[in-house]
């Protein structure tokens, strides 16, 4: 399995055998540089730009698109050549033998907009599991006490998510969580760069990079 990190909370997953699965990516990512990249399928965590936009999502021209009905309601008239496929908090599902579990976000007071449905994901692909934090102000959704995953994909940008404190907070309540990968820090890079001293002074394992 190949992780591969985009602006904000993008990632691309890919397979062993090949399939790629993104997450949110949204309008920090700049469409040059998706020319000649495809994937099969896209999750959305929710309704917000930097993570749901059509530019993106038609640039990438997945086969399926995995959104919430607060999504679907906002495409309107819009037409994909990608599959629909309606979701929601609690949800199980698998993609090409990806497993998928949806899970309530909390986004905090600090929301312009508050969305109806805010996702964090755990994803089993490979023999490895990833949690995908989504835009979380607060500790919420998967109790991770006794959740052990080879990847965390955490926020630390601040005000609308973790704060680097709050997210290193965070990352130690999991049982065990191997690389953890900050996220969510475009507006406010210098917040991964304090994640990461703080990671690192902790003896946690964290890295971050950007698809160029």
């Amino acid at each position: 399995m190949k992780l591969t990190k985009l602006e904000q909370s993008g990632f691309i997953i890919e397979t062993n055998s090949g399939y790629k699965l993104a997450i949110d990516i949204g309008s920090y990512t700049p469409l040059e540089k998706l020319a000649g990249i495809s994937v099969d399928a896209i999750l959305v965590s929710h309704i917000h730009p930097d993570h749901f936009s059509l530019n993106q999502i038609k640039a990438l021209a997945p086969k399926r698109l995995y959104l919430n009905r607060e999504c679907i309601e906002a495409l309107g008239e819009e037409t994909l050549d990608s599959e629909i496929i309606d979701v929601k908090v609690g949800d199980k599902i698998e993609i090409n033998g990806i497993k998928v579990t949806f899970f309530d976000v909390d986004h905090g007071p600090n929301v312009r907009i508050r969305p109806k449905e805010n996702f964090g994901f755990l994803i089993e692909v490979d023999g490895k599991k990833i949690y995908f934090a989504g835009d979380m102000f607060y500790p919420s959704g998967i109790d991770v006490a006794n959740l052990e995953v080879d990847t965390s994909l955490i926020p630390v940008g601040g005000f609308y998510t973790f704060e680097p404190e709050e997210a290193l907070d965070f990352v130690t309540k999991f049982k065990s969580s191997g690389k953890i990968i900050p996220m969510h820090y475009e507006k406010t890079p210098e917040n991964r760069d304090k994640f990461i001293k703080l990671a690192v002074k902790n003896n946690l394992n964290t890295e971050s990079f950007i698809l160029r």
